[in-house]
């Protein structure tokens, strides 16, 4: 019956890759790439080693370790402050003839900051722990070399070869290293405000990278961020009758936090499939052919026959609904196991789909626990969910590289389940993607913010490739070459 169905419909063959412009392919055989993998890696190892661990941050290491290296490359760099000790960069390289800030410039985008570690349950903190910045065993290791000083790196000397090889450009190149991404975004909160002053139109950030045997093995799926999921960050309060430890009674506020707790977690959320993770999963069936690709290129088919496979991936699954998830719970005083508090809390960390507005998850938590006495909400942030358009030259450009010369290699758009600093920065009037441009295998995508974070070498060496050309075919004029 369903390859009856099947042959009744028409299916989307692989488009034929364009052919990559003349004007990158002779920019970049300028470039002694041994030389330039070797001199990437030299400078995330360094990156790396410095302290930018948020909280407290102290992103003006960062910045005064970028400035010094701009600074041997002639390239001039301002600072922007946010506070004492913490503070952002720009550095730009105007186009050719052009007045700086037109608007139509292409920004790169890193965060300075990186999240904390528990450097004692990393395999070896000694030699190649959360601020070694070791090149061992194939990869530089280090808290950042995936979210994301890696990427910060590539920008860096991305910005760098541009100067070298003096190349044209029809538009200013912008890099931006930012404070405070992992807490409260201040960074791109103040970036926002002063947006007409950076004369940006596009950025590439954070989001989506390549990962290998993603969904079928022997095919990597870069995942090109479009869009990003909104936040509603919560604490649910619960407060009751303080008293003794050996007496217990069900007006508690403990005992009413746990109801309110169990109440939550038996909530079923409904399932959609997001308009760009349809057109990824369209892109995968297409490259990969066959009866399972032809189902992965039809919504119903996919609700039909993939649902189950796609929910039991976790980031997927997360893709595909509103999330409520329990991120820590607190209810003792200063510790004493035998004094009952007049207090306790639960913190909820949401994510919602496009469509799903912060107020609205914030009442359907509020229908939840309904009739469960001493409850009460904390908003903690809130930001909406937001995106960018396919249909966007730098959209194609990325698309195009990520997967050059690489036929096991597949792009497509993607809702990212985490937020970034893009959120922030589309509502001002960016055209904003997010792309690593690494290829990994799910385990090494895996150490993001856990143990044992890093990156191949080769990747950051390929990445580099990949994020100059890029940079090569949206800004450089099309009729240069090099001299």
């Amino acid at each position: 019956m369903i390859a009856g169905l099947l042959g009744s419909l028409a299916f989307a063959r692989p488009e034929a890759p364009r052919p990559t412009p003349g004007h990158v392919v002779a920019w970049r055989d300028a470039v002694d790439w041994g030389a330039a993998r070797d001199e990437v890696v030299t400078t995330l190892s360094e990156y790396l080693a410095i302290d930018t661990v948020n909280p407290p941050g102290h992103e003006a290491r960062g910045v005064a370790w970028l400035g010094a290296v701009l600074d041997r490359e002639g390239i001039a760099w301002s600072e922007l402050e946010l506070s004492p000790g913490r503070s952002s960069l720009i550095a730009r390289i105007e186009a050719t003839g052009g007045e700086p800030g037109a608007g139509d410039g292409l920004c790169l985008v890193h965060h300075i900051d990186v999240v904390p570690s528990e450097t004692e349950r990393w395999s070896d903190p000694l030699q190649r722990g959360p601020l070694s910045g070791a090149v061992v065993d194939g990869h530089v290791w280090g808290r950042g070399a995936l979210d994301m000083k890696g990427m910060g790196a590539l920008e860096l000397m991305t910005l760098i070869w541009l100067a070298r090889l003096e190349v044209p450009l029809q538009r200013d190149v912008v890099l931006v290293a930012l404070a405070d991404e992992e807490v409260d975004n201040l960074g791109a909160r103040q970036l926002a405000e002063r947006w007409g002053e950076i004369g940006c139109s596009h950025v590439i950030n954070e989001g989506g990278l390549g990962i290998r045997d993603a969904l079928f093995d022997g095919q990597s799926v870069h995942a090109i961020s479009t869009a990003e999921k909104g936040i509603l960050w919560v604490r649910m309060h619960a407060e009751g009758r303080a008293g003794h430890g050996s007496v217990p009674h069900p007006d508690e506020a403990p005992s009413r936090l746990l109801e309110a707790m169990a109440a939550v977690q038996r909530h079923r959320p409904r399932y959609r499939l997001d308009d760009d993770i349809a057109q990824l999963l369209r892109n995968v069936g297409a490259h990969r052919g066959g009866l399972t690709g032809r189902i992965l290129q039809t919504r119903w088919l996919v609700r039909t026959l993939a649902w189950s496979r796609l929910k039991a991936e976790p980031t997927m699954r997360a893709a595909l609904h509103d999330t409520i998830h329990l991120t820590g719970v607190s209810a003792q005083i200063s510790g004493s196991p035998n004094v009952v508090p007049s207090q306790a809390s639960a913190t909820y960390d949401c994510r919602l789909l496009p469509g799903t507005e912060p107020d609205r998850q914030l009442a359907r938590l509020k229908i939840l626990t309904r009739g469960i006495e001493g409850i009460h909400f904390e908003v903690l942030s809130q930001d909406p969910s937001n995106g960018s358009s396919i249909d966007d030259p730098l959209y194609e450009a990325i698309a195009h590289y990520a997967v050059e010369d690489r036929p096991w290699a597949v792009a497509g758009p993607f809702l990212s389940v985490g937020f970034t600093d893009s959120l922030l920065l589309r509502p001002v009037g960016a055209i904003a993607y997010g792309y690593v441009p690494f290829e990994l295998s799910a385990e090494v995508a895996g150490t993001m913010h856990g143990h044992d974070e890093r990156v191949p070498i080769e990747q950051v060496g390929e990445g580099l490739r990949r994020l100059l050309s890029i940079t090569l075919d949206v800004a450089a004029d099309p009729a240069s070459s090099p001299r």
